[in-house]
């Protein structure tokens, strides 16, 4: 007996030993393969629905259900000294949650974290505004305080936070970006969920279909009112004030390149709702709208892809639930700045349009000086300056990434890259391949 009870304590003892060992020096070569989000199995809708439900029924669902929401922002801009407050649309995408290993095992039971477009949050991403708040408000016309977690401001996308929240959330689908070919959308059915911009009521319900299956160019602009600071420096904002006595430049705000056309009746405050697809999977963003005026009459309005939305949100709910270490890799967190051959053309044309002798690109203003940097028509995406992080070198175009020597990846514009880097997780090896404009070659090498 007292070798029986003694072998049992041995092994014991090696069993927890050896699952320290493997716990130090296995797991983390293994991470990925142990990321579960555990939802609560009565908090997604995309799990209520049946065979025998067509899109109308499940539209309708998912405009009962809870999990969509209305987004509000406020602040007081220091230049202007004005009070700006704005609205759009939401909907909730996981609940409050994450598991990081088999043993480990955490049950949600709320839905937390909800996506809208970066343009209806922009507030937070501006040092020209202070005393800010960000805020959901759900169906019963409750107001709950939110906190930002991430934002691509090429892509429109946001995530946001919200702990006070009970939410239903949705499940995503990538239909447009990375997808199966025989997957993508094809002139299909699909509805939207989102607020007017009066708050009449929330959750307006509309059903409609993809216009066209390939993606479409918008471009924002907006104007720049230059001015000076105490020491002289000139600054630029999007407040005027009385201390501007210059008159403001129209400048490109930001190019959306993967909009997907779709013929839904949507109105200001629709702006991060959710665009479905006929059988409940979230597919994208309601983003934008054109003008009649400028379109022949045709109403014309535009998706951004949730694809950005899939790539990220494991990560950013270990990093806010486990205090986890994953990098996001972006332009700014690589230190690069430059465009694609699509913004050199709508930048030009916003200069010949409005006689403006700057482009703004990129969260940077150029002079007209440098209007060289923009005289090109190739694919890929041409570095124009860079912090030295990465070695990518500045007059060169991004034409293809490999990925750990494997995969190569073919870059033709800049949302290319950015999908690229947003795949990336930390120790990944890349290789750039760089071309000048007179056809030289090189090969750049980074870990991430």
């Amino acid at each position: 007996m007292k070798k029986t009870l003694k072998a049992v304590v041995s092994t014991l003892v090696i069993v927890l030993a050896m699952s320290f060992l493997l716990s130090i020096f296995v797991a983390p070569y293994f991470k990925d393969m142990f990321y579960r989000r555990s939802y609560s199995s009565t908090n997604c809708l995309t799990e209520k629905i049946t065979e025998d439900m067509d899109v109308y029924d499940i539209a309708k669902m998912y405009r009962d259900g809870g999990a969509t929401v209305a987004v509000t922002v406020s602040g007081l801009n220091k230049v202007s000294g004005n009070a700006q407050s704005g609205h759009g649309s939401g909907v909730c995408v996981a609940s409050k949650g994450y598991q990081t290993s088999l043993s480990n095992q955490y049950f949600a039971s709320k839905g937390s974290y909800i996506v809208t477009n970066y343009h209806v949050i922009d507030i937070f991403d501006s040092e020209e505004f202070v005393s800010r708040e960000l805020n959901i408000v759900t169906e019963d016309e409750n107001i709950h305080e939110a906190e930002l977690l991430w934002f691509n401001e090429d892509l429109d996308v946001a995530i946001v936070y919200c702990d006070e929240v009970n939410l239903n959330y949705v499940s995503m689908r990538d239909r447009v970006v990375d997808c199966d070919s025989q997957n993508r959308l094809d002139y299909e059915q699909i509805f939207t969920i989102g607020t007017p911009v009066e708050l009449d009521y929330i959750n307006r319900l509309t059903v409609g279909n993809i216009a066209s299956n390939n993606p479409m160019y918008f471009f924002t602009s907006k104007k720049i009112y230059p001015y000076t600071d105490k020491q002289g420096n000139l600054l630029w904002t999007e407040a005027p004030s009385k201390n501007n006595s210059f008159l403001p430049y129209t400048v490109l705000s930001n190019l959306y390149e993967d909009v997907v056309d779709v013929a839904l009746g949507i109105s200001p405050g629709n702006s991060g709702g959710g665009c479905f697809d006929a059988n409940g999977f979230l597919i994208g963003l309601t983003t934008l709208g054109g003008n009649i005026e400028q379109t022949n009459g045709n109403q014309m309005n535009g998706m951004v892809p949730i694809y950005p939305i899939m790539k990220v949100l494991d990560k950013i709910i270990d990093n806010h639930e486990n205090d986890g270490s994953n990098n996001i890799y972006t332009f700014d967190t690589m230190g690069i700045k430059g465009l694609d051959a699509v913004e050199a053309v709508y930048a030009s044309y916003l200069k010949e349009e409005t006689s403006s002798q700057y482009y703004f690109l990129d969260g940077v203003l150029y002079t007209k000086a440098q209007e060289e940097i923009f005289n090109f028509e190739y694919e890929g995406y041409y570095i124009i300056s860079n912090s030295g992080k990465t070695g990518l070198l500045n007059g060169y175009f991004i034409t293809s990434c490999k990925l750990n020597d494997q995969t190569d990846f073919e870059i033709k514009t800049r949302n290319d890259l950015i999908y690229f880097l947003l795949k990336l997780i930390n120790g990944d090896k890349v290789a750039f391949t760089m071309y000048d404009k007179l056809g030289g070659v090189k090969k750049i090498n980074v870990q991430f």
